[in-house]
């Protein structure tokens, strides 16, 4: 029963993160922008279908409620003060000083998912669990389940529950993405981030396009049909990428709470998937985020690893450790080898990563038609001509020039100071990757997820027809730094100037 739950609740993940855009509720939608804007039609209509909110209850947890949650754990619900909500907390370990602080992602099961980690921690640690108002044995209530409105209830939990020791937050999934928000905009309140498949960070255009990508390198076929298929994967990215700059009716309920609440109120799986979506990571401040370690599973299908690559680019101390045949629960398909990770993380001091070595290399490399589509390295120039099978892995490289070409980067130095490259008619998708002087764009597509820009502004001029899909990115300038996100539609004019 219990491994039939965890497939329904990484199924519904997977679901909530590909939510459909339903006729209906873009019907009702439009309808609601079309009305009066103080008209207040839909809080009537819930207030009498629904009936007065619920008063916050906080009956005794009855053993049916606490199956499966070992009986010498410590349990209770208490008001969240930040919502006025019964919550349920979870601790063990209690004679421990440094406390560690479980956040859960979506799903039926909540804290239970933590349920093959807590024993292992509370050797060591004080453990704190939290079923996220609206999950679990957790009452729900009538608020946008986003990461800014969970941050309040870690706030609050933390400074209930702490010992007078440190304090490590770990999340996973939606639980690390909340848990990343947290850390970000409450600086100094934890000493230590751990997180786990975090999902939702990546621009959703940018997710979506992952997700639904073949893996033309390992499949095995000749050369010239992954040519092929690779064309087609481009037409449906670009499909897709005019999504992300078209009208969009989900987004309707940012701006409208009474529409949300009456919808999709108390379905709080899409409630919160849907926060999740609308929260823009890339805009944080990563600076001021403690030491993180990044756990996570390299068959993930919902936050796919690339998430990891472009985390660890914008963390100022971060290590990332990947355990290669999980999926998206870790902690449940690798117990053994989830705690030993985690438990090592948590005694673990995380380093700088180190400065790329000066490139004073000569080398030309060329690629006409895929006759070479592999680069790793330094070069002093790179040459791509009609290839669309090119990848860049660790390469260090002067000047880049490409023509009607596919590229995919990842943990690369590209470009040099004062330079300008020329990108025509092509494709790159990168990760991890600082790019420096100016990139120019004739009618060419970029995704780009943990990268850098810099050098003098302007950094990215398009000259003609450029989309670009942005998470994690970052133009640095000797003037200013600029965090953004999303996708782009540029004619002729440079990035800077669409902000």
């Amino acid at each position: 029963m219990t491994n039939c739950r965890h497939r329904r609740g990484v199924f519904l993940q997977r679901q909530l993160f590909e939510l459909p855009r339903f006729i209906a509720c873009s019907v009702l939608a439009i309808t609601c922008v079309m009305l009066p804007a103080k008209a207040n039609w839909l809080n009537e209509i819930r207030h009498n279908v629904s009936g007065a909110e619920k008063a916050p209850s906080l009956e005794p947890l009855s053993p049916a409620e606490l199956t499966g949650y070992p009986a010498d754990y410590t349990y209770e619900r208490v008001i969240a003060p930040s919502h006025q909500v019964p919550v349920f907390v979870v601790q063990a370990g209690l004679k421990h000083r440094d406390t560690v602080v479980l956040i859960h992602g979506l799903g039926d099961l909540a804290s239970k998912d933590w349920l093959t980690v807590i024993p292992r921690l509370a050797q060591q640690y004080h453990v704190v669990a939290i079923d996220l108002p609206g999950f679990g044995l957790s009452q729900g209530a009538v608020f946008t389940y986003s990461p800014q409105q969970y941050a309040k209830v870690i706030d609050w939990l933390i400074a209930k529950y702490r010992h007078d020791g440190q304090v490590k937050l770990v999340g996973h999934s939606m639980g690390a993405a909340i848990s990343v928000y947290y850390a970000s905009q409450y600086p100094g309140r934890i000493q230590q981030l751990v997180l786990v498949d975090a999902a939702g960070i990546l621009d959703r255009t940018a997710y979506i396009k992952r997700i639904s990508t073949r893996d033309n390198d390992q499949a095995d076929l000749p050369q010239s049909v992954r040519r092929v298929l690779a064309r087609v994967d481009n037409f449906a990215d670009k499909m897709l990428e005019k999504t992300g700059t078209g009208f969009d009716p989900t987004r309707i309920f940012s701006g409208d709470s009474s529409l949300r609440n009456m919808t999709i109120g108390e379905q709080t799986n899409v409630n919160a998937a849907l926060a999740l979506m609308e929260q823009n990571f890339s805009v944080l401040n990563y600076q001021t985020v403690p030491p993180t370690h990044i756990i996570w599973g390299g068959q993930d299908n919902v936050a796919p690893l690339r998430t990891a690559y472009a985390l660890q680019h914008v963390l100022p101390l971060s290590q990332l450790q990947v355990i290669n045949q999980a999926g998206h629960v870790p902690m449940k398909s690798h117990p053994h080898e989830f705690n030993q990770l985690l438990l090592a993380s948590l005694n673990a001091t995380i380093l700088p990563r180190q400065a790329r070595p000066k490139n004073n290399s000569e080398r030309i490399g060329r690629c006409f038609q895929d006759n070479h589509s592999h680069f790793s390295g330094q070069y002093q120039q790179i040459i791509l001509n009609d290839c669309k099978l090119v990848r860049f892995d660790n390469v260090d490289v002067k000047h880049l020039a490409m023509a009607d070409s596919i590229l995919t980067i990842s943990a690369s130095r590209i470009g040099t100071a004062n330079q300008t490259m020329q990108i025509t008619r092509s494709v790159i998708n990168a990760t991890d990757t600082e790019i420096l002087g100016q990139m120019q764009s004739d009618r060419s597509r970029f995704d780009f997820a943990g990268v850098s820009f810099y050098g003098e502004s302007p950094v990215f001029v398009s000259q003609a027809s450029t989309r670009l899909v942005l998470s994690l990115t970052r133009i640095i300038t000797p003037t200013q730094s600029t965090r953004l996100g999303g996708s782009y539609v540029l004619a002729e004019q440079s990035l800077e100037s669409a902000l």
